[in-house]
Order: C-alpha cells, then structure tokens, then sequence
C-alpha cells in the first residue's frame, strides 16, 4: 500500500519524498503507477535504474499502459530530436559528440516553449522523477519545465549522490530541489532487510545515516552481518580474489564492488573469481574500441582488436594468438598447425579494415573451447553494433553503438548470479551478498550505496575497521 506521506503528496502537483536506500522507494513509485489514475512518465538516470522500476511495475502487475519509463537523457533525447525547430537541437548532434548536457537543455526549452503542451498532456497523467539527488542543474531546469505542465514529483536521498562529479553543475538538494518540490516526507521503514529476514542490517543503515552523513564508518559495532577483513587500497587482482569467497545458498547473488575508474581492473579480478562484469553503457572501453578502428590500421588495428578480447574473454590466450597471427603473416610455411577460423579472422583484420573482419574474429573465439565471456555486456554491444554497421554501411559506429545503447535499455539488463561492478554500476540494484574493496569506495556517499545494496551480508576490505572519510 501506499505510505502515508506518499499518498499526502499525490494530493498535491508536486512534492519531494527523502529515500533512504531499501525503504521500498521503487515500491512506491511502482504502487502511485498502479493506484493514482492515468498513465505516469517515470524518469531516472541509469539503465540499472530503469530495469529495477520495470522490474518492480512488472512483478506489482501495473499495466503497460499506465506507465512509461526512461532515463532522463534518452527521453530528452527523443522529444529533442522529434521538435528540432522547437528544440534548438543542431540537427547535426551525434551520440558521438557525447554532448549530453545539450540534449538536456534543448528538451527543456522546447517545453518552456510551450511547443509540446498538448503532447506531453496527451500523453502523461504525471511525472515521477527517481535518483533526484543526481540531477544536474540542467536536469532540474528540465523537470522544472515538465512540472509547468504535469504533476511532478521527485524521489531522492542526498546521502546517495554518487554522480557529483563537479559539484558546482549538480543541483543542491535543499536550495533547488526541496524549494521547487517541497519535502512531503521520508521514508524510514527498512523493507529490503526485513523481507530478508536481516532486520538488524537494516536498523543499523537506517540508524547509523547521522554517521555516515558526517563520514565516520565504524565495523567493530556492526552486525553479525558485516564482517570485516585487513586489505590494502591498489592490492592486486590475485590477492583480492583471496577474499571475495562468500558462502552462498543456490540461487543468492553476489556482487564485489570494485575500482569505479578501471574497468579493466573489475575485468581482471571478475576472470579470478568466475564471475561476470557490470558494463557502464558506452562506456571507456567501447569509446576508445571504436576509436581504434577508426584510427588505426595493419598490425596496430589487430593489436587493438586483441587488446579488447584479453578483457571480455577467459581463456583467449591472447599472446599465443598474436604470435600465430604474426607468422601466418610472415611466414605461413612455419605454421606446422593449420590456423583457426579465429586466426584467420585476425590476419584478415590485420591487412584490411573491414568491419566485418573484427565481427568474424570476436565470433570465432566465442565458440572455441576454453573460452569464456567475462564481459557479456561490453561483448554483446560490441558484436551488436558490428554487425549494425555490416548491414548499414552508411551508418557511423558511434551512432550503430547509440543505437544498441537504446535498445538495450528498452530489453533490460541481465546480472549474472557472481558479478563484479561499482558503485556507480550497481547503484539502485539490491543483491544477498556484497564484497567491498579497497578501492570501491571514494567518498562517504559512496560507502553508504555500497554497504546498502546487500540484503544478507557485506563483507568490507579495508586498511581499517574504523575510519572517517
């Protein structure tokens, strides 16, 4: 059922609820779509973000038809582009330009234009805004404008604001959030831990927030739930490995919160551990992929296509198949082992620049034995857009990646059972079991998500058990 304060502010046309994490925020948002009359747009910020909403209107039975969710830009994006004259969006904006702010603010002014009045009532009862503690101040500017047309109101916790890379662009969550939509309440009850049967891990989250604002994390006193072990910040793969076990019952899901600057890195040790990774979409190491075969060409492109394969495969013996490729150029008479079909993909890549070439070698390494995919999503996306620009040359691969972005939101994304992510990453996700590492956390607020996504255990690695940061 609705929470009180809930129900008290949909009375209203706009308001602010404060969400603690694992206080039933997504229940919420879920239940106004299926209780409050009409069809509501529900915006976030992260794919993960969006396929928990989905998730949760699914699992609740909401009908398709009372709800649309999206992530803010995407959804700017669309209405941007479709009123280009209202809009002010060049026409020439490309997904690889990266200009996301832009996109923001073109969507803001067509509506402040009153261009899409109509539609947007058309189309939306209301607006439903999660994760409003990230919002940018271009972002506030644009729910802002929808609240000049709809309701409107907003989801958020200021200790959850991970996303602050420079502060001075972030809307503040008392000056611009809670004077535009005023605070209806908060959330306080512990749902997450108490349908766990770990209560007490929940009372000590909620209870401990005055701390964990003010930055003093103290293990010594946490429950039986939160263990502690003595690691080092940059401790290698093999050494973190060590201390990422955790025993679980089939069926429970494990995710170990690493470095949120390396991918590589949380590649590294997710091979170690026989887990899966967590991929930012068009993140730094699709960006810089698609970079290379566009710049690169001969041996340097090849070097490239291998680089990215050591990341997204176990078992892929990259050096091996460098030198095989690297006599089957010079030399094929010394090659007393006929080549794959993998090592020929790779020659063909090495002395053409063929797009096609890349999607045959990925293909073929996929289906050799001993070979793993450790980075299914970075694999998937790859491959997809791929195979996008094969059918539609014309395309460019930075708009075929966009493209695959938008459908993959639109699918949903799945975690495997053992996953390494950040805190970035898995913000807004919930799992039974979590590992901390050394380097996962940099802030106080990042430490907070990261301890909160567990329902059953939280294992931290740290040079302390008790800190302030």
């Amino acid at each position: 059922m609705l929470e009180a304060t809930v129900a008290q502010m949909m009375a209203s046309r706009g308001g602010a609820i404060e969400a603690p994490a694992g206080t039933g925020k997504t229940e919420q948002i879920a239940l106004v779509a299926r209780h409050v009359p009409g069809r509501r747009l529900i915006l976030t910020h992260t794919v993960a973000g969006v396929d928990a909403i989905r998730r949760r209107l699914r699992r609740l039975s909401v009908p398709a038809d009372k709800w649309q969710v999206d992530t803010l830009s995407a959804w700017a994006h669309r209405y941007a582009m479709a009123y280009p004259d209202g809009s002010g969006l060049a026409r020439t904006w490309s997904a690889r330009d990266r200009d996301w702010p832009a996109v923001i603010r073109a969507a803001a002014t067509l509506i402040e234009r009153g261009a899409i009045n109509s539609v947007l009532r058309a189309s939306y009862t209301g607006v439903l805004v999660d994760e409003y503690q990230d919002c940018t101040r271009d972002h506030h500017r644009l729910v802002c404008a929808l609240a000049g047309v709809l309701r409107c109101y907003v989801f958020g916790d200021p200790l959850q604001a991970i996303f602050g890379f420079r502060a001075e662009e972030m809307a503040d969550w008392d000056k611009d959030t809670l004077t535009r939509f005023p605070l209806a309440g908060r959330l306080e009850t512990p749902h997450r831990w108490i349908a766990a049967g770990n209560a007490e891990l929940g009372n000590w989250l909620i209870a401990g927030r005055a701390d964990f604002r003010a930055g003093r994390f103290d293990f010594t006193r946490a429950p039986e739930s939160v263990s502690w072990t003595r690691s080092e910040q940059k401790a290698g793969a093999n050494e973190l490995a060590q201390h990422c076990s955790v025993r679980m019952e089939d069926g429970h899901t494990l995710s170990v919160l690493h470095s949120s600057v390396s991918d590589t890195r949380r590649a590294d040790l997710a091979k170690l551990i026989r887990a899966t990774t967590v991929e930012p979409v068009g993140g730094q190491s699709e960006r810089e992929f698609y970079r290379a075969l566009r710049d690169l060409q001969g041996m340097n492109r090849m070097e490239a296509v291998l680089t990215l394969a050591g990341t997204v495969y176990s078992g892929a013996d990259v050096s091996g198949k460098r030198k095989r490729v690297d006599t089957l150029l010079k030399n094929t008479n010394r090659m007393r082992i006929p080549a794959s079909p993998a090592e020929l993909a790779l020659r063909a890549v090495a002395q053409g620049n063929s797009l096609r070439s890349v999607a045959d070698f990925f293909s073929c390494l996929e289906r050799e034995f001993g070979v793993t995919v450790v980075r299914p999503e970075l694999s998937y996306c790859v491959g997809a857009a791929l195979r996008h620009c094969i059918e539609h040359p014309d395309v460019h691969l930075d708009d075929a990646a966009f493209q695959i972005a938008n459908a993959r939101r639109e699918r949903g994304r799945i975690i495997r059972n053992r996953s390494v992510g950040s805190t970035l990453l898995v913000k807004g996700l919930e799992f039974d079991h979590v590992v901390i590492t050394p380097d996962a956390c940099t802030s106080r607020q990042n430490w907070y998500v990261a301890l909160t996504r567990a329902s059953r255990s939280v294992k931290v690695l740290s040079p302390k058990a008790r800190f302030t940061i």
